[in-house]
């Protein structure tokens, strides 16, 4: 199937496939591992070109403007998404973005792709903090096994992020 792949890839899948090792290359999950990651990467990047350009980049209003569009095209492609997916991604950054910088680092950094992700990551934060303030309290003896709904509600979001 690997062979067969190749040639129908292009620009930044074709980069990420071959930068495999020749063993992943035929490993069905890393190639779409890889894939993805590198996708992600490429929004991330036009996300932010979006939110950070300046007026100062272009010449008037009307350029200021559809230099906005533009760029705003290439984060959202709505060509190629629905309306609701392109709901999900702007409702997704607005969560980030308002979340405590301390569980924002930490939700960030487990790379969720929806809202209900981030929702579910953030609550595993609360959850975690909760759990460390217990053991200060109560000592060692007492961990999240003693606590089942802490250890089910910290294992479930790692679950939707690795197979959402």
């Amino acid at each position: 199937w690997a062979t067969r792949l190749l040639p129908a890839l292009t620009g930044e899948a074709e980069q990420a496939f071959i930068k495999l090792d020749a063993r992943d290359r035929e490993d069905y999950g890393k190639v779409k591992a890889a894939i993805l990651r590198g996708d992600s990467l490429r929004r991330e990047k036009q996300r932010q070109q979006f939110r950070h350009f300046c007026y100062q980049e272009a010449e008037g209003p009307r350029e200021v403007c559809g230099r906005l569009r533009e760029l705003c095209r290439e984060w959202l492609e709505p060509e190629r998404h629905t309306k609701e997916q392109i709901l999900e991604l702007v409702i997704l950054e607005q969560f980030l973005a308002v979340l405590p910088p301390e569980m924002q680092s930490w939700v960030r950094e487990c790379g969720p792709e929806t809202s209900s992700q981030a929702v579910a990551l953030a609550e595993g934060f609360l959850l975690s903090q909760a759990e460390d303030r217990m053991q200060e309290v109560q000592g060692p003896s007492k961990g999240a096994a003693d606590f089942p709904e802490v250890e089910r509600a910290l294992s479930a979001p790692r679950q939707r992020s690795l197979f959402g």
